[in-house]
């Protein structure tokens, strides 16, 4: 784990070692955490470290998403207000009825890269919701929750104007392939959220995945993004079958995914939001 200080007042670990991206945002009177990313022990050690750091004390957690890389490590916030939309708080009540069961669970205690990540792991929900914005304000210090939809529909960035620095969730993979092919994915809200992130007076970009950055890579994922769904819709007014438009997409140049599968699986989400 190696924890980076963004500038004055911002934390974060980029690094893979919690999974998902995490960070801190250190107002005059508290700490607002933003994600918990995937393992336990590191996520409380990061807790322990910024308020011993700080002598602040954590006070909120902000969920910019459902994916169990980002709130895994929620039951160190328990204490806490933890924070998120109406849709990610309704993607969290499905996947701990449906798919966080305990057999689940155990078994990917069993298959993670560090068996000591999910120990004593327990499901936190969130206690506070919101539907598209929520802000808090510290002093002169104001942060900002807003929900855009994209990489799913409840998908959200945190953003300090005061500090220049936006935490942008898995809606930002820094040059690598994003997961798309959630079933709430959008590739046309996905756009939308970018331009957004663009349009802010922004000098630290935190991805869900991948190093903090400048503008570059997220002009970069944008053009992408563009030339895919632009290059779907003539496809699609010419009459081309679904498995040629799928072809002439993969041949569109970017950064190799994460996973197998994921591209394919990104696209034909993307194709099936774009045809309809």
């Amino acid at each position: 784990m190696s924890i980076e200080k963004v500038r004055e007042n911002v934390y974060a670990i980029t690094d893979g070692s919690t999974r998902g991206n995490v960070t801190a945002y250190v107002l005059p009177t508290q700490i607002v955490f933003v994600d918990s990313g995937m393992h336990i022990p590191m996520i409380k050690k990061f807790r322990e470290h910024i308020e011993q750091e700080t002598s602040k004390k954590a006070s909120i957690l902000f969920i910019t998403h459902e994916h169990g890389d980002h709130v895994f490590g929620n039951q160190i916030f328990e204490d806490c207000e933890i924070i998120t939309s109406d849709h990610t708080n309704e993607a969290m009540i499905h996947s701990k009825e449906n798919n966080w069961t305990p057999e689940n669970l155990e078994e990917w205690k069993k298959n993670a890269e560090d068996p000591s990540s999910l120990d004593g792991l327990k499901i936190v929900m969130a206690n506070k919701t919101f539907a598209d914005e929520y802000e808090i304000i510290d002093g002169d210090v104001k942060v900002i929750i807003k929900r855009t939809g994209g990489h799913t529909e409840g998908s959200s960035y945190v953003y300090c104007p005061n500090y220049k620095v936006m935490f942008a969730g898995d809606n930002l993979f820094n040059h690598s392939f994003p997961w798309g092919g959630t079933p709430t994915s959008d590739p046309v809200k996905w756009i939308k959220a970018i331009e957004e992130y663009l349009s802010l007076d922004v000098e630290h970009y935190i991805p869900g995945h991948g190093a903090i950055s400048d503008k570059e890579p997220l002009e970069e994922f944008l053009a992408y993004l563009e030339k895919v769904t632009d290059l779907m819709k003539n496809l699609i007014s010419e009459g081309k079958s679904e498995e040629e438009i799928l072809e002439e997409a993969d041949k569109v140049d970017y950064y190799p995914p994460r996973r197998e599968g994921w591209k394919a699986l990104t696209l034909k989400k993307w194709y099936d939001v774009v045809l309809n």
